[in-house]
């Protein structure tokens, strides 16, 4: 059901509460950056929530906060 980006965003995520920046570092971490590894994950993660809706799953990708020190994203059941 989900992309292996996806999956492995998933997978880095776990039960933390990651910030979109370091989860962005984490995924691309001993790879080539594209030039904004920030939106890849934020787009990431847009495609899993509305899988989830879509699916009906009961959780999903839950965030807070923008600005200066970013989105902090964590998973909600």
């Amino acid at each position: 059901m989900f992309s292996p980006t996806e999956e492995k965003i998933l997978k880095l995520l776990g039960n933390k509460k990651l910030p979109i920046t370091e989860l962005a570092e984490k995924y691309f971490k001993g790879a080539k950056k594209p030039i904004n590894p920030n939106n890849t994950v934020s787009c990431a993660i847009v495609r899993i929530n509305r899988k989830c809706k879509y699916y009906k799953l009961d959780w999903s990708v839950e965030g807070s906060g923008l600005g200066r020190h970013g989105k902090t994203v964590w998973l909600k059941k």
